[in-house]
């Protein structure tokens, strides 16, 4: 082979290198701006939604449910409450035209005097700067506790709930939840009592809510004997937020 044609070859090498550079730089710096342009919308949207959280306001006007409650809302011992807490079964549920909220807090009680008392997180100012349509409110299980329960105290505070957020500007249809029973709890100050939410909470919660003219939905009544819905004596299984969610869509559709 003569030295001209050897000159060619490595001179077509190297252009079809450059070439091949350029190409690929090209590709690299698509994929990077696509990227790019993906995270920025992901950030929009994530600033979206942190918006509508608070404040309630979005770009369609929907049907917001706030979902007040204890762990039993919140979804405790759930594979992946994302997806399997009632909330977020009910939002399946209710379709687009519905924007429902987890507002649940585990540990949390009705009572002001509670060892944890829902009305002084910051989920409870949340929940009502989302301006909810529709208020979901199951708490009581935790005022059970021995070291918790007052009856003066629960029934003055779970009324003082009820009042704050039906006047609140959207004036939202407030529900009054039953929690489910309690099966084979430990009798511990620190844990909650079957005979107190049987025999005291849920008599209680009934006269608020015909003195309030406030719709019940009762978990209590359709736990009762079916532990199998309740993965530890007290919190749902899937199947039983399922049942939950199932329960408020019944009630808020029908």
């Amino acid at each position: 082979m003569s030295k001209g044609k050897v000159i060619l070859i490595i001179f077509i090498c190297l252009v079809t290198a450059a070439v091949a550079a350029g190409i690929v730089a090209a590709m690299v710096e698509k994929s990077d701006s696509a990227q790019n342009k993906d995270a920025k919308q992901s950030v929009s949207q994530t600033n979206e939604v942190i918006t509508q959280y608070t404040t309630g306001k979005s770009s369609h006007e929907k049907i917001r449910v706030a979902c007040v409650g204890d762990s039993i809302t919140y979804g405790y011992g759930l594979y992946n409450r994302d997806t399997d807490s009632y909330p977020a079964v009910l939002q399946q549920l209710l379709g687009d035209k519905y924007e429902v909220i987890n507002f649940g807090l585990s540990g949390r009680t009705a009572t002001l005097s509670g060892d944890k008392p829902y009305a002084l997180e910051d989920y409870f100012e949340q929940s009502k700067s989302f301006s909810p349509h529709i208020v979901l409110l199951m708490l009581g299980t935790n005022d059970t506790k021995k070291i918790n329960w007052n009856r003066a105290q629960f029934v003055n505070d779970y009324r003082y709930l009820i009042n704050t957020y039906s006047s609140l500007p959207e004036q939202p249809q407030v529900y009054v939840m039953l929690p489910p029973p309690l099966f084979d709890m430990q009798e511990k100050d620190t844990y909650p009592n079957e005979a107190v939410l049987k025999l005291q909470t849920i008599p209680l919660l009934k006269v608020i809510a015909k003195q309030k003219d406030l719709p019940v939905i009762n978990l209590y009544q359709e736990f009762e004997n079916k532990p199998y819905l309740l993965s530890d004596g007290c919190h749902p299984n899937e199947v039983g937020a399922e049942a939950i969610a199932k329960l408020v869509y019944n009630a808020i559709t029908k």
